[in-house]
């Protein structure tokens, strides 16, 4: 399309066209903080304006040019949201350089670019993009302002959590019944639509730090320091509060049923599981529920409904396998306070996990050493 002339439409386009034109002119007239808002809410339709001449020479454009041109208006040149947009648009956009963006796969972000996000001003690029793009768009995002999670400061707030937060919230964030039948007002379920739409990072961290008037919600300013405080809230935000993966990710590494038992199963994806790091990940995160000795005997066990499984008992030795170990730290299980790991952890830090759990308490004859070295 050439700057100032006409494009040829189809009859089925013209009321479409017609509409845009006249979106667009009022727009013209109208303050600058919805120019933006429509710049989002029309996506490809204002992008094919906005990029005229795009594309003549063959060669797609730079990374960070599409960001500027397609995604800016909305996530911000620094991608914090911070834009006219933001106070106009419900949910905000989404802050790239927040906690809860981290837990963000590349493949669930290319979805997101490529589809859309229904309930949100975010539309689909697919019709006015190529896929490279797509992937190119979310590469430059990732590495522009998504800062890479470190699962030490996730672990540690995790711990946080499990340890001053559960026994309400639950472990999957989202109340427990006891509490909800005996407090006035019921723990909030994090990963509910009114909890995603009303808690921002900012109001959660001063939530937990002084307290909610009118509920069980207390202080916690003179009990966690600052940083465990904010490593609490980013685990939330990140285990309980973001959408569900998409299903790829979901069943990744899911075994096939022959592969259950099966001692020789090799780790899905091709990963080959370090033992020693996934031990000091069980240590720190897993035997409060299953114990050292991976018998369910944990110091939690007790409090929990349903029991958390034994690892070493004869029904999971006959059942457990690399791949099973792997998907079900994965994916976690529902009904019980399993959390699915794979929301916090990368599939390299899933694999350890499991290799240790399955050289440790599963096969343990397979490396006798660890099992030594929990004596």
């Amino acid at each position: 399309m050439n700057e100032g002339v006409e494009p040829t439409m189809s009859d089925t386009d013209t009321d479409r066209g017609r509409g845009s034109r006249e979106i667009a002119r009022r727009a013209a007239r109208a303050p600058r903080h919805f120019v933006a808002i429509l710049l989002c809410c029309l996506g490809p339709v204002a992008g094919v304006a906005l990029a005229a001449g795009d594309g003549a020479s063959g060669n797609p454009p730079r990374a960070e040019q599409l960001y500027r041109k397609h995604c800016a208006v909305c996530h911000g040149e620094r991608g914090d949201g911070r834009t006219p947009a933001r106070a106009n648009l419900v949910p905000p956009p989404r802050d790239f350089t927040s906690a809860a963006a981290r837990a963000l796969s590349r493949a669930r972000m290319i979805a997101a670019a490529r589809d859309g996000k229904p309930g949100t001003a975010m539309v689909g690029w697919k019709t006015r993009l190529k896929a490279s793009e797509v992937e190119a768009l979310v590469d430059y995002i990732r590495d522009s302002f998504v800062q890479p999670q470190t699962s030490a400061a996730f672990s540690r707030g995790r711990a946080v959590y499990m340890q001053m937060c559960v026994a309400c919230h639950g472990a999957h964030g989202q109340g427990v019944v006891w509490a909800a039948g005996n407090v006035l007002k019921p723990p909030r379920a994090f990963g509910s639509p009114e909890a995603r739409r009303e808690l921002t990072r900012e109001r959660m961290i001063s939530i937990v730090a002084q307290g909610k008037p009118g509920s069980a919600m207390g202080p916690y300013a003179g009990q966690l320091t600052k940083s465990d405080i904010e490593g609490a809230v980013d685990f939330i935000r990140a285990a309980f509060m973001e959408p569900a993966a998409s299903a790829d990710r979901q069943n990744i590494g899911r075994p096939a049923p022959e592969a259950a038992g099966d001692p020789a199963a090799p780790m899905p994806k091709g990963l080959a599981g370090n033992s020693e790091r996934g031990g000091r990940f069980y240590a720190a995160n897993c035997t409060t529920c299953h114990g050292v000795n991976g018998d369910g005997q944990g110091p939690r066990a007790r409090l929990i409904s349903p029991k958390p499984r034994s690892l070493s008992d004869a029904v999971s030795r006959a059942r457990l396998s690399r791949p099973a170990l792997f998907a079900a730290i994965a994916a976690g299980k529902p009904g019980t306070d399993m959390p699915a790991w794979d929301k916090v952890l990368t599939d390299q830090e899933i694999a350890d996990v499991a290799e240790y759990v399955f050289l440790g308490f599963v096969n343990p004859k397979a490396n006798p050493r660890i099992s030594e070295t929990r004596k």
